[in-house]
């Protein structure tokens, strides 16, 4: 039985990033970068003003204030030939390029307009050499990376891309991932169950989460415990990047699923993981000429199912798309109440964290009572991490998993 990191490892060593494409830069959203973008130009491209004011030679005024005259004014977005010689400056908007010789701005409000000549103007502070100013290149330079290959694209990297890639930016291509829930229980949401039955949430929540992480999802809907209705859904879901099974893959006579998936040709790679909820995950893949499929066979124990996705799902699914390595585990959470996990497996809780202002952030145990208790699940934000036979006490620091 492989430890979670062990496990970790082996998922990411058999997952291969998925081929690229080039894209608009919006419709990239949630993707990652395939590609360094490299900065083609100084950014400012020129010395430029950071307020309104009036540009100025600092020398002017290192003694005091000074009247000088005004020989321009300069807009955000216009520039300018005329040079500015000591005893003279311009106007200047916050934006604009420096005119030739003035190295500092006066602040607008520090000056007042000569009354008797509307061409002159009394700067009334002290400016010192660069005050105000933003040079040219101090805040990229030609060449230099902006955006590393793996960033994920968010809406400010839009505007980055909208800047300086013009728009345009290569992405790898969302991963697909099909959907079993397997049992002869289930029942759709839309249907009562009849005694012994339930309905299906497995399905439904593994869809939502395989969606929100930018996942093209099919929903295969409910296969029963029969080996040829199994061995079609197989078939389909193996089209997929990516074969998510519910339920069937623990030891009992109508576990099926592991069998299934070696008739099919997928490779187990493992089966049974050191975790609570989550021991009898199954990983495997099939390579089938330039496709390769993998495949994830979670418990039917829906929180098993929720634990196992957040943990190893979407290590995945962010390796296909070519993110870099995403930090799986939040540290530094304040524990509010004692914990105690007796068992020899490390455990992932349901829990609530939340950031307090003067007590930093902080995560609580929920007084959940098992999968069946999907109104305490509810409250949960968080998987709070707690080894393996280890007393927590309140007040110690924890990391945890956010969901």
């Amino acid at each position: 039985m492989h430890s979670v990191e062990e496990a970790l490892e082996l998922v990411a060593k058999h997952t291969v990033p998925l081929p690229t494409y080039e894209c608009n830069a919006v419709e990239a959203l949630g993707s990652a970068m395939a590609h360094d973008l490299i900065s083609e130009y100084d950014s400012p491209a020129f010395d430029k003003s950071m307020m309104d004011g009036y540009a100025v030679i600092a020398e002017d005024l290192e003694d005091g204030p000074a009247n000088l005259e005004v020989v321009d004014e300069i807009a955000a977005g216009v520039t300018t030939k005329e040079v500015i010689r000591p005893g003279t400056c311009a106007r200047i908007m916050t934006g604009a390029p420096m005119p030739p010789g003035a190295d500092s701005v006066a602040l607008v409000e520090n000056t007042q307009i000569d009354s008797e000549n509307v061409h002159r103007v009394m700067i009334t502070e002290t400016v010192t050499l660069g005050q105000n100013v933003l040079k040219r290149g101090s805040l990229l330079r030609e060449g230099q990376v902006v955006l590393s290959a793996g960033s994920l694209i968010r809406p400010i990297e839009v505007g980055i891309l909208s800047d300086m890639a013009k728009g345009r930016v290569t992405v790898h291509r969302s991963p697909s991932i099909s959907i079993i829930s397997t049992g002869d229980e289930l029942v759709s949401a839309q249907e009562d169950p009849a005694p012994g039955q339930i309905r299906n949430s497995n399905g439904p929540m593994l869809e939502a989460m395989a969606a929100e992480a930018g996942a093209q999802v099919t929903q295969l809907g409910i296969v029963k415990d029969k080996r040829q209705d199994l061995a079609d859904a197989i078939s389909q879901g193996l089209e997929s990047d990516i074969l998510i099974l519910s339920g069937g893959v623990s030891s009992g006579v109508l576990d099926l699923v592991p069998s299934e998936l070696t008739a099919h040709g997928v490779e187990q790679i493992f089966h049974k993981v050191c975790i609570k909820p989550g021991k009898p995950l199954w990983f495997g893949k099939r390579v089938s000429g330039d496709k390769t499929t993998l495949v994830f066979g979670l418990p039917g124990n829906p929180v098993s199912s929720l634990v196992c996705f957040h943990l190893f799902v979407r290590c995945a699914l962010n390796r296909l798309k070519g993110r870099s390595e995403a930090p799986l585990y939040v540290p530094g959470f304040l524990l509010t109440r004692d914990f105690v996990n007796k068992g020899d497996r490390p455990v992932y809780f349901p829990a609530m964290a939340s950031r307090k202002e003067g007590s930093g952030a902080t995560i609580s145990p929920l007084n959940w009572k098992g999968s069946a208790d999907l109104a305490t699940l509810a409250k949960a934000n968080a998987l709070a991490s707690f080894a393996a036979n280890t007393e927590y006490e309140a007040g110690q620091f924890i990391s945890a998993i956010m969901i």
